[in-house]
């Protein structure tokens, strides 16, 4: 999947690789395709400021989106 930050600051991170802190224009990408490739951190930067993305989920037809139990 990929995204864009539209508003605030919106913090990401996959697997144990320490989140960054994106501010709008910029994007972000994690790939389901490597195996072991989990989306661990996500959401809004602030505790005070609203934040918007634009997400934009790909994957292989018939198989789940997200991952139970994560």
């Amino acid at each position: 999947g990929a995204g864009a930050v539209l508003e605030g600051q919106y913090k990401f991170g996959v697997n144990d690789v320490p989140p960054v802190t994106l501010g709008p224009g910029q994007m972000f990408f994690e790939s389901f395709d490597k195996p072991g490739e989990v989306h661990a951190v996500s959401g809004n930067a602030s505790s005070t400021q609203p934040c918007k993305i634009l997400a934009i989920v790909f994957h292989k037809k018939g198989d789940p989106v997200t991952i139970p139990g994560m």
